[in-house]
């Protein structure tokens, strides 16, 4: 039998898992920003913080341009509920070709989340993103 816990760690790990492949595969930003609640949204990234759609749409655009060749593969994901709300743990690996250059990287990355239930068809969206920690590999 499936406990609800166990539900909601699934689901979590399988909208982790698309979030990154359409980063991955550089998917149309209107994809990528299903993923992203509309209200309250705070993604803050080594270089820049995100607080709407649009800041999010430039700096995908951006990001974009600047990597080819990104993969990600997740490490950890560890859903905990709070309130509401659901404080998501990730730990992913992100390796990429930069386009300026044509140099590889790769790096680790610790992340935090707070996702929200959504009446959309993935049922969650990423209110806040932080990357805590970026480790070069």
């Amino acid at each position: 039998m499936t406990t609800k816990s166990e539900t909601m760690a699934d689901s979590v790990s399988a909208f982790a898992a698309l979030w990154f492949k359409y980063l991955d595969q550089h998917a149309p930003a209107g994809q990528v920003v299903d993923c992203l609640a509309t209200d309250g949204l705070e993604m803050v990234f080594p270089e820049r913080t995100l607080r709407s759609i649009d800041d999010f749409r430039d700096w995908y655009a951006t990001v974009c341009r600047a990597y080819t060749d990104e993969t990600h593969v997740v490490e950890e994901v560890t859903p905990s509920m709070a309130g509401d709300d659901i404080n998501v743990d990730v730990v992913v690996v992100w390796r990429a070709t930069q386009t300026s250059d044509g140099s590889r990287l790769a790096m680790r990355a610790r992340q935090r989340w707070v996702l929200r239930r959504t009446d959309t068809e993935m049922g969650l969206a990423i209110a806040e993103y932080r990357v805590d920690e970026l480790t070069s590999l």
